[in-house]
């Protein structure tokens, strides 16, 4: 039995406790330790090593949303990324894991680097075939559940379509064609999931109901809705809120993420000045403190967005 090291109060040896234990293969207690420090050393480098020792501890479910903090969005070596790609395995987020090792192909440059992630890319497939096998009537079930979605409220709706990033790929690629083109699923939800296809770099084509028409979309030839001169536009906004109103910071960005699912796939075309919208947007947000993501809102909001897409089209 390893004794365990108390707690001292300084942060710093908090962390070099930490790794003198992941180095000791101690893994629950260097999770303690890194746990410990985070908590006022929220940065990158303490986050980075804590989510390495939950991994080795079995914790890796755990470890998720610690990892979405930093290595999500600050993932900028392959290392890094195929960290998190394997906490997304183990935790069986298989969908998520899938986008990830797709994301990961643009940092695998040299032969070694895409020897790396050909490794991973093997775990997860193998990983993902022993649960399928292990889960088949839960796998059913929740086929059945999807496919009766259209006849629950939004709010359900909306919890359930968040859900597709834990599910096996073969799985989701039997619920989605059905729920882009139901016509009593949101646009909004729609969108999301056609969205994780433009993600996966899907090269078959797909159909989506765009309110009144069904649309042909191939989706990696779709351009990423959150990188565009409207989404620029947009994210100047929220920069140049934050320091006078951080409440309303906080919203905006929330709202754009809302307008860019709302606007694909067809926001480029749409919006000739995104100066200009961005600041309709912002106009048009009347209440700071109720943002328009509750269930009744939604209906408005989506009747709004046709008349102002309408008048930017004439």
């Amino acid at each position: 039995m390893h004794k365990v090291v108390p707690f001292p109060d300084n942060d710093e040896r908090h962390v070099q406790l930490g790794q003198a234990s992941l180095r000791a293969g101690e893994f629950s207690q260097a999770v303690a330790h890194f746990q410990a420090a985070y908590r006022d050393q929220h940065t990158f480098a303490v986050n980075r090593q804590m989510i390495e020792a939950m991994l080795h501890a079995g914790q890796a479910s755990e470890a998720v949303p610690y990892a979405e903090e930093f290595i999500e969005g600050y993932a900028r070596t392959l290392t890094d990324g195929l960290l998190y790609g394997q906490l997304l395995i183990e935790s069986h987020r298989f969908l998520a894991a899938q986008e990830w090792l797709v994301n990961l192909q643009d940092l695998a440059h040299s032969p070694e680097d895409q020897a790396r992630l050909a490794e991973l890319t093997d775990v997860f497939t193998n990983q993902q075939e022993r649960y399928l096998a292990a889960n088949q009537a839960g796998q059913a079930a929740l086929i059945k559940q999807f496919a009766g979605l259209a006849g629950v409220n939004t709010m359900e709706q909306t919890m359930r379509i968040n859900q597709l990033a834990q599910l096996p790929v073969p799985t989701f690629d039997q619920i989605a064609p059905r729920l882009m083109i139901d016509e009593f699923i949101s646009q909004g939800l729609r969108n999301t999931v056609a969205l994780h296809y433009v993600t996966l770099r899907e090269t078959a084509p797909r159909r989506l109901l765009w309110f009144d028409d069904v649309i042909t979309f191939t989706p990696n030839a779709v351009g990423n809705p959150f990188d565009n001169p409207v989404a620029d536009a947009w994210q100047r906004a929220v920069t140049a809120a934050e320091n006078d109103n951080p409440e309303q910071a906080l919203i905006l960005d929330q709202e754009l993420h809302l307008y860019m699912l709302l606007l694909f796939p067809r926001l480029t075309d749409v919006v000739a000045d995104p100066a200009a919208w961005a600041q309709v947007v912002s106009a048009r947000i009347a209440d700071p403190a109720a943002p328009i993501t509750a269930a009744p809102k939604i209906k408005r909001w989506l009747t709004r967005l046709d008349d102002a897409l309408n008048a930017l089209n004439q």
